[in-house]
């Protein structure tokens, strides 16, 4: 490909393993299987906001009684679902941006003002994503962060990002502890008084309040037409993207920090003992379950009380996470010679290649099966009936993804995404 500036114009550089490109033999086989395996994850944790009311995920009971099928999979879901497969994602686009940006200064491009590009019309996705068909977009904030990350991942030794960057992440735990301990406590206390106590009264009665208005909003979803959805999401939810951008400076923001310093470290691209790589990524995933059983244990022993369910999902989730989120990417690193020449490994790597295309159009999907103006399926479903629309999205992505791939040089979003970066038009059909 043409990699210079020509008459004025930025031709395209070859960004190898960054999510709108077409495949060569520039590309990290290893970055593309393991986006495969993180964008399908991601959709098991979305499913539940996708498919019933926001929170769920965070609150099991919210949604009706859970039945022993609804306790095990929110159980599963914790150890080895929640959190892991979002943050593998930010670790990623992190690796992502360092390899674009090398590549575009190596061809003597403005590295930094088509980063910025790239990442500008990857915001405008995300809102419109946000306000289209989902509410828990990524996006939009993968596009703020990555606006600030692209300076520091060139600027700062890859030593500093990576222990920032984990230090970031895991500072998140004592700060988000303190503040819901404090609720679990509370909680723990009052529910012990005696029935008829008032204070209980209350609190019991303020719950079932905001359950009810819960509920009610999840009417719109259930019944709403898309222009009434997004009428909705702009009066009460216009803001929701900025709003919540401090809180994933610590999620995010630090999982691109040191996703990034792990790439230039070599982690990514076999530059490092695959034995060790196995057997220290095992330990991680391990620490990870070691630590999260007491929790599952306590929040299942108590029925899953509100607070404490927010506590246990939220709390101390970034300390418990990160080894697992490490161990993930080591053991996926070093397995990607033998995993991706599998045949369900090249369909997971084709997922990877279109992970711009697969997350969007998964919540597309989602959104036309549960919301009004679709299906209207939305709250019919407890955990295991959502299960099955997860695999249902799944086997999309994974039959569609090699089809479309071998037709075609890019996913489509990835097409238009980089179209709209350059100001071009390019040849899509192979």
């Amino acid at each position: 490909m043409a990699t210079a500036v020509q008459s004025g114009s930025i031709a395209p550089v070859d960004a190898g393993t960054t999510i709108d490109t077409p495949a060569s033999s520039t590309r990290l086989a290893t970055l593309d299987f393991i986006r495969g395996v993180a964008v399908l994850g991601i959709l098991a944790t979305n499913i539940l906001q996708l498919a019933n009311l926001p929170g769920a995920h965070r609150w099991l009971p919210l949604i009706g009684e859970p039945a022993l099928a609804d306790k095990i999979l929110w159980a599963l879901n914790y150890l080895f679902v929640d959190g892991k497969l979002r943050g593998l994602f930010a670790m990623l686009f992190g690796a992502g941006l360092v390899l674009f940006m090398d590549r575009a200064k190596g061809k003597g491009v403005n590295a930094y003002w088509l980063q910025f590009r790239r990442l500008f019309w990857l915001a405008l996705f995300g809102l419109l994503h946000f306000f289209l068909f989902f509410e828990g977009d990524i996006l939009f904030h993968y596009a703020l962060f990555g606006m600030v990350a692209m300076f520091l991942v060139r600027l700062l030794p890859a030593k500093w990002l990576l222990i920032g960057g984990m230090l970031l992440y895991v500072a998140d735990s004592p700060l988000s502890s303190l503040d819901l301990g404090g609720w679990a406590r509370d909680e723990a206390r009052i529910l012990a008084l005696p029935a008829d106590n008032q204070e209980r009264i209350d609190y019991l009665r303020e719950q079932d309040e905001f359950v009810a208005e819960t509920r009610a909003e999840g009417e719109l979803q259930a019944h709403g037409s898309l222009p009434e959805i997004v009428a909705e999401r702009v009066e009460h939810r216009g803001m929701d993207p900025l709003y919540d951008t401090p809180f994933m400076i610590m999620d995010s923001f630090a999982c691109m920090l040191f996703g990034a310093a792990l790439f230039r470290m070599g982690f990514f691209s076999g530059g490092w003992d695959r034995r060790k790589m196995i057997r220290w990524g095992s330990i991680g995933i391990v620490a990870t379950i070691v630590m999260c059983l007491p929790f599952i244990v306590w929040v299942w022993a108590k029925d899953f009380p509100q607070g404490l369910n927010v506590f246990v999902f939220y709390g101390p989730s970034h300390a418990i996470r990160l080894p697992m989120m490490l161990g993930y990417a080591a053991v996926l690193v070093a397995m990607t010679p033998v995993w991706a020449a599998t045949g369900i490994g090249k369909r997971l790597s084709a997922a990877g290649r279109m992970a711009f295309t697969n997350y969007l159009g998964a919540s597309m999907v989602m959104a036309f099966i549960f919301q009004g103006w679709g299906l209207g399926l939305y709250g019919q479903f407890m955990r295991p009936g959502m299960e099955l629309f997860v695999l249902f999205g799944w086997a999309l992505m994974l039959v569609c993804s090699p089809w479309w791939l071998a037709r075609f040089r890019y996913g489509p979003l990835e097409y238009l995404w980089r179209c709209l970066t350059y100001w071009k038009l390019f040849p899509l059909r192979r």
